[in-house]
């Protein structure tokens, strides 16, 4: 139990050391002239690369510490594709109901720049994947193999919360989609046997947010530019805030009904062809 618990405040203390070092190094990069000067869509890739490279570079430490190796999962066609679809689906879901609630607004943005727009693509992957691999990967198992299937996955859930409201989300209601998300990744983790279907979940869900729809942030686009510009003003309980989707009740009600959903599936069983390890 009490290592259970020192591992969780670690990996809590070392992810949120990690963001706090990438940060304050940026910021004092920043104020170079040639570091300065570069596209804000490399500076935003290369910061990501800085603060999910050291994620993932701890995860990949505390497993080889644990003698622990992490994969994708079961070798079951199509596994990436239907996380990439749930991700997708479960914003457009909530922009649906967001639309309903009378917040949806159409921005005025254009094309992306294709260089800015690919370099997002890679970036949300790596971010998504470090998250998964340092949460789903090397924390959520290590907690279950204590706590059991559902606490691991709740308590892990909960860390992955903390660690995103202190680096970024600041209402409330933001936390309670953040535990939610964690709740749904970890049960996708736990019901696939490995991170390829929360990561393709993960990275379909904050890359149609921010690359697809352009509601994050909100309002406009990011430096990546985005396919099309959904501007959420009005009722902040539906979006109308600069946290947008992520401090809504359309999240909420998407978020919960794709855990329920998940949570009834069985665990995939099969066990043909290699499982790739990652650490």
């Amino acid at each position: 139990m009490l290592r259970a618990i020192g591992r969780l405040l670690l990996a809590l203390g070392l992810a949120i050391g990690m963001i706090f070092l990438a940060t304050h190094t940026f910021n004092l990069a920043l104020a170079s002239p040639a570091i300065g000067a570069l596209h804000p869509a490399l500076l935003e890739s290369l910061f990501d690369l800085a603060v999910f490279g050291l994620l993932a570079l701890v995860a990949w430490t505390g497993l080889r510490i644990e003698k622990r190796k992490v994969g994708f999962g079961r070798p079951l066609p199509g596994l990436g594709a239907i996380g990439l679809a749930l991700g997708i689906a479960g914003v457009g879901a909530a922009l649906v109901l967001s639309g309903i609630a009378g917040v949806n607004h159409r921005g005025a943005s254009h094309a992306p720049v294709v260089l800015a727009f690919l370099a997002g693509i890679v970036a949300t992957l790596g971010q998504t994947a470090a998250e998964e691999y340092y949460f789903r990967g090397w924390l959520q198992p290590g907690l279950q193999a204590v706590w059991g299937r559902w606490p691991g996955i709740a308590v892990s859930a909960i860390g992955f919360a903390a660690v995103h409201f202190y680096a970024a989300a600041k209402e409330p209601l933001a936390f309670v989609n953040l535990v939610l998300a964690g709740l749904w990744l970890g049960v996708l983790a736990n019901r696939s046997g490995g991170l390829m279907l929360p990561i393709a979940a993960h990275f379909g869900w904050n890359g149609a947010e921010e690359l697809l729809f352009g509601a994050a942030p909100n309002p406009g686009v990011g430096s990546f530019g985005a396919l099309f510009d959904v501007d959420l003003i009005g009722n902040p309980l539906w979006g109308g805030s600069a946290e947008g989707l992520n401090a809504s009740l359309s999240t909420v009600f998407v978020l919960a009904a794709l855990l329920a959903a998940c949570a009834t599936w069985p665990a995939f069983t099969a066990r043909r062809g290699r499982k790739f390890a990652l650490g």
